[in-house]
């Protein structure tokens, strides 16, 4: 039986291994161009938190003055600065810095790169590499947490490299909604995000995750997310970026190993300036009877580039997936690829299936708004929000109001 400390040496030599490999898709960026960020002081009191770094993490979604909050974590550059857990949910749950979670629990090392190879690329290899946070959240079993728990991952620091090792583990029959907002604190600063999530659902479990980027203009974001799913599981992925960076590529994978494992993910793109977004999100369908979707909405402006991508992948007869994304372009620089891949392996009467639309706000749509009293801008600004504004179930009515405000400030901003 291999022991901890030669599993650490094994992830040590692969992730040397892939320290210069680049991503598969997307741009490439130098590391080495960046620095590591400082470590942060621990506090104790959310008064502490200054008023600069509350707003932030309010634009990216997350209230660190909600006191109903069941949990809260919050990490500035590479440190977790505060985390809290209410009285009334101990024993139920669990939340804290997964360095923490590492040294309390050994037994946590067989899900450590279980699911994102440490090797996958050089992003990877700097979070296994480089010290590391992230947060560690675990619903014990049967557990139904109806308040949305909270991280924020914020950095402070320009020219710096946050990087971020998530670890979720939801136990049999467990539900929880999770919050996640992620923010330069300035928007003229550089720097680059590198985030790993591994999130575990046994059977029955049900999570609805939420993720609000508010980068600067000058940031490389670089998730890498995997999710295992147990029989009759639920998993909703949302994905907000309604701001614009220099690059993002993220693909996201939700494995459905379990039968009756159901799985969406969904995401929201407001691209202008000059991001370049490779975004999109891939469903293994292994479980029989197990179910998902992909769907994106994009619009785009100025010459931002963004490719919408989605892969479906099933092993089993009964197996079904949908694969929808839809854009609209208001520039003639800009541009919108979508690439769907449908992919079937002994499983004839499974079935995949994919839709994709690229086109301009139809001038019959504005013609009727103008002719009820809007202006033109006004009009295109309202089809935009209604058209970014997909169907989110399971998020806080809250976390909904603030998502439809930001859409409606930023979408007459395109304009």
């Amino acid at each position: 039986m291999i022991t901890q400390e030669d599993y650490l040496q094994t992830l040590k030599e692969k992730a040397e291994s892939a320290a210069d490999k680049p991503a598969a898709l997307g741009p490439d960026v130098d590391l080495s161009q960046f620095y590591l960020c400082s470590p942060q002081e621990r506090i104790e009191n959310p008064e502490e938190i200054s008023p600069q770094l509350r707003e932030v993490a309010l634009y990216a979604g997350v209230d660190l003055n909600n006191d109903k909050t069941p949990g809260v974590y919050l990490q500035v550059d590479r440190s977790a600065v505060y985390q809290k857990m209410q009285e009334a949910f101990k024993g139920k749950m669990e939340i804290m810095s997964v360095s923490e979670a590492l040294k309390k629990y050994p037994e946590l090392w067989q899900y450590w790169w279980q699911l994102v190879p440490v090797d996958t690329d050089k992003y990877t290899a700097f979070a296994e590499l480089c010290p590391a946070e992230g947060y560690f959240i675990r619903v014990f079993a049967n557990q139904k947490i109806e308040f949305p728990l909270q991280t924020c991952l914020l950095l402070s620091e320009d020219s710096g490299i946050q990087n971020v090792h998530n670890l979720i583990i939801l136990e049999e029959g467990a539900e929880a909604n999770l919050i996640t907002g992620c923010a330069s604190a300035r928007e003229d600063q550089a720097g680059v995000h590198i985030g790993v999530s591994e999130i575990y659902l046994a059977d029955r479990a049900r999570m609805n995750f939420t993720m609000i980027h508010n980068w600067g203009e000058r940031f490389h974001v670089r998730p890498r997310t995997v999710v295992k799913m147990g029989a009759n599981s639920f998993f909703n992925n949302t994905y907000v970026l309604l701001k614009p960076l220099l690059s993002l590529q993220t693909f996201p994978k939700a494995i459905l190993e379990g039968a009756g494992a159901n799985a969406t993910f969904r995401s929201i793109i407001l691209a202008n300036e000059d991001s370049y977004i490779d975004v999109g999100s891939s469903l293994v369908l292994r479980g029989a009877g197990s179910r998902g979707d992909s769907i994106s909405r994009v619009c785009a402006s100025d010459r931002a580039q963004v490719f919408a991508r989605g892969k479906l992948v099933s092993y089993h007869d009964q197996a079904q997936a949908h694969l929808e994304c839809k854009g609209i372009l208001f520039s003639r620089e800009a541009s919108i690829v979508s690439v769907p891949e449908l992919e079937v392996y002994g499983a004839p009467q499974s079935r995949l299936s994919h839709e994709a639309a690229v086109g301009p706000i139809e001038q019959e749509a504005i013609n009727y708004l103008r002719s009820r009293g809007l202006k033109k801008d006004e009009a295109l600004s309202l089809i935009t929000r209604g058209f970014l504004n997909v169907d989110l179930p399971g998020i806080p009515p809250a976390l909904k109001k603030y998502i439809d405000q930001i859409i409606q400030v930023t979408s007459k901003d395109l304009m």
